[in-house]
Order: structure tokens, then C-alpha cells, then sequence
């Protein structure tokens, strides 16, 4: 939730403003006053980038893990390496013993399984210009041979669907020869949780729509997949909108009110009821006028 202070004052919008869009300034003394308050094993070798700057896909990394690279700088120039890890908060590279490390105290509710030591050799983060790709080509002098070279530059062309990271994926080509593609490092496989599901059991279909009118999800089912509370959910009117709707309540008239007053009272009245000797009245008044009904039509009238 985004607190705005601009409807209070003038000074409260600049402030909001300036947090909002930092100056390169105040975002390099941010990163370093949170560099300060890590411990030595958990600071950074590079700055903490803003979100904004960080990596977003394999185009911007070019290296994934299980790449072989080269060093370029540092005391590990020379050395080939692999990447393990990306450092997505700092753009750096996580690369395995061949790569420069460092070595810091680790309190010992952080340590691994199987350390016995407090101090500890941990991998440096590299950036990308510290890095050159490593690939097998085939050796131009010496037809059928591979030989291994640093490639100096890398450019993409076009994209492909691959199998091992399920997605589109850019064509990796060494930049000024297009036709030299250096295919991706495969992925390291995961294990199957317990709520894993076969690829071929979630492809088998379970479900045929019947009709086109009825809607095939229940109702009781809607209020799990939509949130009943969302202010883009249709149908849903507010006290505000009843307010509109509603037309105000007219005062009454004098002539109205006494008729209410009336047909109050007249409810409230007790009701009678019929007791044993006015059903005894009334059944002799209808045998009389039976009887005076029969003199004149000359009937016989059973009085049982």
C-alpha cells in the first residue's frame, strides 16, 4: 500500500518524490549503510542494486549456471571456471573452487552440515566484464577436433522452445560468426515433491466442456479463485451506491399519518372469538330460517 503525503503539503510531496526517485547518490549510500549492518560472511562483494537495474533474463546474464568461463581479473586470472549460482541483488556470479574466495569467521548457528571450523572459505561474486565464455569448437587447422577457446563477445539470434528450462529460449552465437551457436548448459534436475505431477498424467485430458451456455466452474468455486473484496468484482454495490439509488424518505402529511395512526390501531384490536353459546345463537337463527324458507317452498328441512 503506497502512502502519499501530498494532499497535507508541499514539503511532504518533494519527500515522496525524492524517495520515490532516489539520486545515484543517495541509492550508493543506501546500499553501503546496509552493507555495514550485515555481518562479514553475509556482506556482499557488490553493491546492491535497485530493482530497476537488476538482471531479468538469460539476454541480460549470458552466463547461467553450469557455464565454463574464464577469469579475466583478479588474482584467479587465467582460471576456468563453472557457474554455480547467479546473485540476482547484485548482478553478480557464484562460481565453484576454481574461483577466487575469501575467507571470514561464521558464527556457528550458521554452520554447514559437516563444518567443524569457524573459519571458512566462501566464493567471491564476480561481475560479468570479470567474465569470458568458455566453448569447444572445432579446430579449423585440425579437421574432427575440438579445441577450446574464450569467446570474446556474444550475440543472440532468433529463439527456440527448450526442453530442459520449458521455455523459449534465445540462440546463443558468438558475435561476427552468427553460424557458431553455443548451446545452453543443461539444468541441474530437481527433485519431485509430493504434490508433483507426472508430465504425462497432466496432460491426459480429464475435462470435455458440455455446454456452451452453462459455465463450468460452480458457484461455490468462485469465491476461491476471485477475491470476493476487489473493487474490480462487477456486481458488487456499495453503501455508497444504495445512497444513490435510494431516493430520500418524504416527510408524511397530517392527513397520512392519521390514516396510519388508524390502520394501527384497528391491528392492535383485540379479536373476538365465537364462544359455545353464540354458536348455539347462530345455529338456531339459521334453523329458523330454514324453517321459514320451508313454508314457503313446502319442503321438509332435517334439523339433525
Amino acid at each position: 500500500m503506497s502512502i502519499n503525503f501530498k494532499h497535507l503539503s508541499k514539503a511532504g510531496g518533494r519527500i515522496m518524490d525524492r524517495l520515490s526517485n532516489p539520486s545515484a547518490a543517495a541509492v550508493k549510500h543506501s546500499a553501503k549503510e546496509q552493507a555495514k549492518a550485515l555481518p562479514e560472511f553475509l556482506r556482499p562483494d557488490l553493491p546492491i542494486l535497485d530493482v530497476s537495474k537488476r538482471f531479468k533474463g538469460p539476454r541480460q546474464w549470458q552466463f547461467l549456471p553450469g557455464d565454463r568461463v574464464v577469469i579475466m581479473n583478479g588474482s584467479c586470472r587465467g582460471n576456468i571456471a563453472h557457474i554455480t549460482r547467479h546473485d540476482t541483488a547484485t548482478n553478480g556470479f557464484l562460481l565453484d573452487d576454481n574461483g577466487p574466495t575469501k575467507t571470514v569467521a561464521v558464527p556457528k548457528d550458521f554452520w554447514a552440515e559437516g563444518q567443524t571450523t569457524h573459519v571458512v572459505n566462501i566464493p567471491v561474486l564476480l561481475q560479468k566484464k570479470d567474465l569470458r565464455l568458455v566453448a569447444d569448437i572445432e579446430d579449423p587447422a585440425e579437421p574432427g577436433k575440438l579445441k577450446t577457446v574464450a569467446v570474446e563477445n556474444i550475440t543472440y539470434k532468433g529463439q527456440y522452445y527448450d526442453e530442459n528450462y520449458k521455455k523459449m529460449m534465445p540462440y546463443r552465437c558468438v558475435f561476427g560468426n552468427p553460424d557458431l551457436i553455443i548451446p545452453w548448459p543443461k539444468p541441474e534436475p530437481a527433485e519431485d515433491g509430493n504434490l508433483t505431477t507426472d508430465s504425462e498424467i497432466a496432460r491426459e485430458q480429464t475435462f470435455w466442456v458440455d455446454s456452451i451456455v452453462r459455465g463450468s466452474i460452480p458457484d461455490a468455486a468462485f469465491e476461491t479463485i476471485r477475491n470476493p473484496h476487489s473493487k474490480f468484482r462487477r456486481g458488487k454495490i456499495t453503501p455508497s451506491d444504495i445512497k444513490k439509488l435510494v431516493a430520500p424518505k418524504m416527510p408524511l402529511t397530517e392527513t397520512k399519518k392519521a390514516y396510519l395512526a388508524e390502520q394501527k390501531m384497528l391491528h392492535e384490536r383485540p379479536k373476538e372469538t365465537l364462544t359455545e353459546e353464540d354458536k348455539v345463537l347462530i345455529g338456531n337463527k339459521v334453523i329458523q330460517f330454514l324453517k321459514e324458507k320451508e313454508s314457503k317452498n313446502g319442503t321438509t328441512i332435517s334439523t339433525q
